[in-house]
């Protein structure tokens, strides 16, 4: 077996930063609307109560994933789903705040 030439190996370091960046690409277009818990045969594999959980022929053992993906599921699990709204200006404050402390110089993060 002979060695790989410098430029050889970058030529195949940069295909195959190629074909992963597609890969990346989809996983991050199907995240916004497919439940990271659903498997391939949509069944639902989460450790935990979801509302979106159908049982499959009424056996409670195993259970379908009922998003269609036409939702958002991230609060389908959220015990207070209303608390989300609350929480993502919560978020967006604290946010601002911060971008207003760094273009004002202020590294303290103290309170005003």
């Amino acid at each position: 077996m002979s060695e790989i030439e410098t430029n050889d190996y970058q030529e195949r370091l940069d295909r195959i930063s190629e074909l992963f960046a597609g890969l990346v690409a989809q996983a991050e277009s199907v995240s916004q609307y497919r439940c990271p818990y659903r498997d391939r045969n949509d069944h639902c594999t989460a450790m935990f109560t979801c509302r979106n959980q159908q049982p499959i022929n009424d056996d409670p053992e195993v259970l379908d994933c009922g998003n269609d993906g036409t939702f958002d599921y991230s609060d389908a699990w959220q015990s207070h789903p209303r608390n989300r709204d609350r929480m993502k200006h919560k978020i967006e404050t604290i946010r601002l705040e911060g971008q207003r402390r760094r273009a004002e110089g202020d590294a303290s993060g103290g309170k005003p």
